[in-house]
């Protein structure tokens, strides 16, 4: 996604540009018309039928959540002071998470929710000394789970299906866009660098974004698996 992402931004640099008169005209017009035949192959692909059925396991996940936030609220008013003291305290675990824990965008819920969990397990006194309410926290890591195998079914399926359909555009996509950017450096030797600089810097300067956007999702990925596995150490 990355690769298109970036062709997708420099199709547009290209509209901004007067090609004509710099020459770029025809290098300009295959690579538009590559991309056209490449976010189509896209579009198609990613018509895998799993996100359906992620949007509804989201949507069930978040109906345990609520369910569970307001049986907690509500047995915080609870007229057995014990029963009233072990959902503040379980209310203060969660209030540590943030309000809206449904709002946010899905993996993050995930995680949020996963760490919820491990922290309620953890004051587990608390859960089981209300009756009934270890029913809701089995539930919503029941649910949470299985939204996650869902999602993660989900990105290989696509995954799978994008890397066989749009191969063969994919690298249609990347002979035009070298095409364009020696079209640029063979103008820019025979015509001078000064109109084309504007051109070659941004689409340079957008190569370097998304090299360095990889590359942090490269190292975010390492942290996480050391932190799963803090007795592994690195060779």
């Amino acid at each position: 996604m990355d690769f298109f992402q970036v062709m997708s931004i420099l199709n547009g640099f290209l509209t901004q540009e007067d090609l004509e008169t710099l020459q770029l005209k025809p290098y300009a017009d295959d690579f538009s018309a590559q991309f056209i035949v490449f976010d189509n192959a896209l579009k198609q692909a990613l018509k895998t039928g799993y996100t359906e059925q992620v949007i509804i396991a989201d949507d069930a996940r978040d109906a345990v959540l609520t369910g569970f936030l307001g049986t907690v609220r509500s047995l915080m008013y609870f007229p057995d002071a014990a029963v009233a003291d072990a959902a503040a305290k379980i209310m203060n675990i969660i209030e540590k998470y943030g309000t809206g824990i449904q709002r946010l965008p899905q993996r993050e819920e995930t995680a949020v929710i996963t760490n919820l969990m491990q922290d309620l397990r953890a004051n587990s006194a608390d859960i089981q000394s209300i009756t009934g309410l270890i029913t809701w926290v089995d539930k919503l890591d029941e649910a949470n789970k299985a939204f996650d195998a869902l999602y993660n079914s989900r990105t290989e399926k696509e995954a799978e299906f994008i890397v066989g359909l749009t191969r063969t555009e994919r690298a249609a996509m990347q002979t035009d866009f070298e095409n364009l950017c020696r079209g640029i450096d063979a103008y820019a030797f025979i015509n001078g660098e000064e109109n084309y600089k504007p051109l070659a810097n941004k689409i340079n300067t957008e190569i370097a974004n998304v090299q360095q956007a990889i590359k942090a999702r490269a190292t975010m990925a390492k942290n996480a698996a050391a932190n799963r596995n803090p007795d592994v150490s690195e060779k």
